[in-house]
């Protein structure tokens, strides 16, 4: 059998014969395989979407992380761009009657929670609308040996369970795709599975984390409201009922006279105990593992700014996750809608990108240097404040601005000028003292007498100090 390269020679040099049929070829197979057990389908590792669900909705860390990423991704536009002007008005007709972004944004925030996320297509050779599966219901899929998708199995209302072999009607997105796994990773997954050390298995770090939250609020009830005991030495029963009624009838400020003197103790936290370098630990677990800075939120000025500098490295994520959004949607869903109308793939050439966040924010500080470095125009600055302060600047507030800036500028320029006057005068002076000294050098070159020489360099060197 004849190789690629000899085919391409033969094509090159017109050396084909005229084919008489299809030529079919067939398809090759990769030599290695997936490792799956024969006997069971292909779940969430360690962990059902309908509990990583539950922990969503129960951790709030969790929850500030996977809304922070959904805005990041989709608080951008979608950007759909052709050459063909009719496959672009259409696109775009189809995404806002469908209310696609809608649906998208709800499907990214999925996508973040469970690691994958599934849109089905009503129907797959009639793209007329899309809808996001519950991943809750999905418990499985089946792959072939080589990896390939061959159906899903979902559990529907009253516990039964159903195959979806018609996979081609479904988009199906994984936050995560390394080694041919089966499913994606969870935004959050490092927290929300057992670990096992040893021969112990731990809870997942998020019922731990609820766990000392549940801890550090019995701690702080306890040391409000102490178990509290009341003995009397040497007291017989009837005694301590009459007792006990008075203790129950006490309200706070009340006064009592008594012979026997109570022991009383109480039995609560220390409050020397120190858990100060176990929570930030925790903390700084749960912030990896949400892979989210949440300093940037609640910590003090420092911890925001190093915050803000981590932004950056989620910002390249962020990007990198949008361009892997955008080849799916063109691939499986904008593609083959414009097909389906009869529109030539090669002549449209479709692009689906995301618009950049690189909108810096101004301050009024800084807006103030801009007007009066003339960058931004009176009519701009007045905008400015009115849509981001609210304050509607009148013609004599706009005014006074503007005087003020002239009489800015000219303080300036009479400050400047008063210095270059005054550095002026000074040379002035310095040249007349160099001249002087000019004239008694001479004059002590040319004298006779040693003591007179003596004498004039003495007044030489005063002069020299005094300049």
């Amino acid at each position: 059998m004849k190789g690629f390269r000899a085919r391409l020679g033969e094509f090159w040099n017109g050396e084909v014969a005229e084919s008489t049929g299809p030529m079919i070829y067939e398809k090759k197979q990769p030599t290695a395989k997936i490792v799956k057990s024969t006997f069971s389908h292909e779940r969430p590792a360690a962990i059902t979407f309908e509990r990583l669900m539950k922990y969503h909705d129960l951790t709030p860390q969790i929850q500030v992380a996977v809304s922070s990423y959904a805005e990041l991704i989709t608080g951008t536009d979608m950007v759909v761009n052709t050459e063909d002007v009719a496959a672009k008005d259409f696109l775009e007709e189809w995404i806002r009657q469908t209310g696609f972004y809608d649906k998208f944004e709800g499907m990214v925030a999925t996508l973040l929670i469970t690691g994958n996320a599934l849109l089905e297509k009503l129907d797959a050779k009639d793209i007329e609308d899309v809808e996001e599966v519950d991943m809750t219901s999905i418990i499985s899929k089946e792959r072939d040996e080589f990896g390939k998708l061959q159906y899903y199995e979902q559990r529907q209302q009253g516990g039964a369970i159903v195959k979806i072999e018609n996979i081609d009607d479904f988009i199906e997105f994984n936050l995560t795709h390394y080694s041919k796994q089966a499913w994606g990773r969870s935004l959050f997954y490092s927290l929300a599975v057992p670990r096992t050390t040893g021969y112990r298995t731990t809870a997942p770090l998020v019922e731990i984390m609820w766990g000392i939250e549940d801890a550090m609020a019995g701690i702080l009830q306890n040391n409000a409201y102490p178990i509290t005991t009341i003995t009397y030495p040497g007291a017989n029963d009837e005694y301590l009922e009459k007792e006990a009624e008075r203790w129950r009838r006490y309200k706070p400020g009340d006064k009592r006279v008594q012979k026997i003197k109570p022991e009383i103790e109480f039995f609560e936290t220390n409050p020397a105990s120190k858990y100060t370098d176990y929570i930030n630990h925790l903390e700084k677990t749960v912030e990896l593992g949400t892979q989210f800075p949440h300093d940037i939120m609640t910590g003090d000025f420092t911890s925001r700014a190093s915050s803000e500098t981590t932004e950056t490295i989620v910002m390249k994520k962020i990007r990198g996750f949008q361009r892997y959004l955008c080849n799916k949607l063109k691939k499986e869903l904008f593609e083959p809608i414009l097909e389906q109308q009869g529109f030539n793939m090669d002549e449209v050439e479709l692009e689906v990108s995301f618009t950049t966040q690189n909108i810096v924010e101004l301050e009024p500080d800084k807006v103030k240097d801009l007007f009066q470095a003339k960058i931004l125009s009176l009519k701009e600055v007045r905008d400015w404040y009115a849509e981001n302060t609210g304050m509607e600047l009148e013609e004599s507030e706009m005014a006074e601005l503007e005087k003020d800036k002239e009489e800015d500028k000219q303080m300036q320029q009479q400050k400047m000028d008063k210095s270059k006057k005054a550095f002026g005068e000074k040379l002035k002076l310095q040249d007349k003292s160099i001249d002087e000294l000019k004239q008694k050098l001479l004059l002590r070159e040319n004298a006779d007498r040693k003591s007179e020489k003596a004498k004039m360099f003495k007044e030489i060197v005063e002069d020299i100090k005094n300049l």
